[in-house]
């Protein structure tokens, strides 16, 4: 291939026009001439450099000679001015945006079109809806669907980082991602640290482990073609469920990947709820106040509106000779009454399990003096809530509780939790709110078995 023919396919490629033939074309001469790469690398991060800086300058004059430079004849004569004009056009580039940060505008490349329970660090913006120019996307948890402006579709599930390059092009530099090319955008090209995969209408994924330095494809309907970026070596999957990794500057084959085996199998573990056998009680015995879907606990100042709760766990079907250990775990949920900014920054909570036989057969309904409560018992575990946290889940675990299970076995057990420490203010003070049987996001109290091996 003579340089003219390979910098003109080399632009069109660039420009996102390439036809399958020519793809086909260029790839092969990039696979057999190391200095093509080479050559090949260093204008695409100068195209990268000019669209992301250049594009949008309010003076089209500036943009037609850009253009111009770069597809006229006397552009592709020989290698020493092709490069020259490289660099000529490079600093151009710089000086403009050194001196002339005001004539350059980001345009967007893309939308945010959805998240599910995302957390981000970026500093594009991450609302659903929002307009994203070139950048880094850094979400941290959930899911997220970025749509570019040519139509393709990029689903991401956290942890993952995707950078916007251009319409036509992105790159994932951790994590997985979903690829869905619509007819109009056949051609997208989806980068990573050491490959990337040229798109012939199709869908298909990405998964990027830096840690390996692999990158593995996956074609989930249509074809693609897979590029190891520093040596051009290529192939081209077609069918579904076809794979091929990137690792160690290198194409690893893979057929079809059926899924991958589970992690080995841990201990057993047998679960015990509550079986709705759980209540709340109020010193004041204002029950209006209570709601079977939250066991609530608070000690106030004024300490007619004190709350605990109270549970009990079934352990009739308990073999203690098989129990290795135990979990006893509660599920703290948002409590919508109060100013959390009344408590102190940490919150002690104690277990307690009741020991007095008189108050085992407790009603759920029961009033403040006929409930469980801590002096009617021993004192199991305690664990602490920063004020700043409304959701998550708590739990204690030792031979005290273990020991306490056992004495209660074949029977049933009672569990009273109360609240140590006081508020800041007295007025406001919101309660921390544990999920009973009726919650309908979270569980109730349960206790974990863990099973001897």
């Amino acid at each position: 291939m003579t340089e003219e023919e390979f910098q003109q396919l080399t632009t069109r490629y660039l420009e996102g026009v390439l036809n399958e033939e020519e793809l086909e074309r260029l790839g092969y001469e990039l696979s057999g001439c190391q200095e093509r790469v080479k050559q090949f690398n260093d204008v695409r991060l100068l195209t990268g450099l000019i669209h992301e800086h250049g594009q949008n300058a309010p003076n089209p004059e500036f943009r037609l000679k850009s253009a111009a430079a770069i597809a006229s004849p006397g552009w592709i004569k020989s290698r020493w001015t092709f490069l020259a004009m490289q660099a000529g056009l490079a600093a151009s580039i710089l000086l403009a945006i050194v001196f002339l940060p005001r004539f350059f505008a980001a345009s967007p490349v893309a939308t945010l079109t959805s998240g599910e329970n995302a957390s981000w660090e970026s500093a594009l913006p991450t609302t659903t809806g929002s307009d994203l120019s070139a950048g880094l996307l850094d979400l941290k948890t959930g899911m997220a669907t970025i749509q570019f402006r040519s139509g393709v579709d990029v689903s991401i599930q956290g942890p993952a980082r995707l950078e916007l390059i251009t319409p036509m092009r992105g790159r994932i530099l951790s994590g997985r991602a979903r690829i869905d090319v619509p007819q109009s955008a056949i051609g997208f090209i989806m980068e990573t640290p050491n490959g990337y995969a040229v798109d012939h209408g199709t869908e298909f994924s990405v998964s990027v482990d830096p840690s390996k330095n692999s990158s593995s494809f996956k074609v989930l309907d249509g074809e693609i073609s897979v590029y190891v970026a520093s040596t051009g070596e290529n192939t081209r999957l077609r069918g579904v469920g076809r794979a091929i990794t990137v690792e160690s500057n290198a194409l690893v084959e893979g057929g079809s990947t059926e899924p991958e085996p589970g992690p080995p199998h841990g201990p057993q573990t047998l679960i015990v709820g509550t079986g709705g056998r759980e209540g709340t009680a109020i010193r004041n015995d204002r029950r209006d106040f209570i709601n079977p879907k939250y066991l609530t606990v608070n000690r106030l100042l004024k300490k007619q509106w004190d709350r605990r709760s109270f549970f009990a766990f079934d352990l009739s079907n308990v073999d203690f000779d098989e129990v290795d250990s135990v979990l006893l775990r509660l599920n703290l949920v948002p409590f919508p009454y109060g100013l959390f900014s009344s408590l102190p920054e940490l919150n002690r909570y104690a277990i307690y399990g009741i020991t007095a036989p008189e108050k085992g057969d407790w009603d759920i309904e029961c009033h403040w003096e006929d409930s469980p409560s801590p002096d009617d018992g021993v004192i199991l575990g305690t664990f602490d809530v920063p004020r700043s946290q409304q959701q998550g889940s708590f739990a204690i675990s030792n031979k005290r509780l273990l020991q306490f299970l056992k004495e209660h076995e074949g029977t049933e057990a009672t569990f009273v939790i109360e609240r140590q420490n006081l508020p800041l203010k007295t007025n406001d003070v919101p309660c921390h709110a544990f999920a009973g049987v009726p919650h309908p996001e979270a569980s109730e109290p349960k206790l974990e078995f863990t099973l001897k091996q």
